[in-house]
C-alpha cells in the first residue's frame, strides 16, 4: 500500500515548469493576501451558489478531487509558487478512480477567505470561464497555507 501511495505521489508531483494560466494563454495576476486555514469547502458553496445563480448544476463535493487539490496545494506551499504542475496526472487520476478526464483547475495564492478567493477567480475572465463550465460535475477545493486549488471534473 505505501508504495502505491509513494508511486501516486511521484506521478501527482510531476513537474511541467510553467506560470498559472487562466486558459487564454496569459499569465494571471493574484491578490497577495495571507491566507489562514482550508476554507475550500465554503469557497465550494460559494461556487455552487454562484452556478446555480447562472442557471447551473452545483458541483458535487468529490473526495478523490478534494485529496487531489489538497495534495496540489501541498506541492504549491511546499515549493512556495502557484502553478499548475501535474494537471494532466490529476486529470489521470482522477479518471482511474472513474471520473472523467475532462477536468478544470484554478489555483491562487495568499487570500484570507473563502469569499476573497471565490471573488478573486470570478473576477477573472479565464477563471470565471472555468467556474462556469456547464458539464463539470464534481469537484474539490483545498488550501494549504498560502495555496489554493480548485479542481473540477465533468
Amino acid at each position: 500500500m505505501r508504495l502505491h501511495i509513494a508511486a501516486f505521489a511521484a506521478v501527482v508531483l510531476a513537474t511541467f515548469p510553467s506560470l498559472a494560466y487562466s486558459g487564454d494563454g496569459k499569465p494571471t495576476a493574484h491578490v497577495v493576501l495571507a491566507a489562514t486555514g482550508n476554507f475550500g469547502p465554503q469557497t465550494l458553496a460559494l461556487i455552487n451558489s454562484y452556478r446555480k445563480s447562472r442557471g447551473l448544476s452545483p458541483l458535487v463535493p468529490n473526495g478523490t478531487l478534494q485529496a487531489l487539490a489538497r495534495q496540489h496545494s501541498r506541492y504549491q506551499a511546499t515549493r512556495n509558487r502557484l502553478s499548475h504542475d501535474g494537471f494532466r496526472q490529476r486529470s489521470a487520476a482522477a479518471r482511474a478512480a472513474g471520473i472523467s478526464i475532462v477536468c478544470a483547475e484554478n489555483v491562487g495564492q495568499k487570500y484570507r477567505s473563502a469569499q476573497s478567493l471565490f471573488a478573486g477567480w470570478k473576477n477573472s475572465p479565464g477563471h470565471r470561464r472555468n467556474l462556469l463550465r456547464p458539464k463539470l460535475r464534481y469537484a474539490g477545493v483545498s488550501v494549504v497555507g498560502d495555496f489554493a486549488t480548485f479542481f473540477a471534473c465533468e
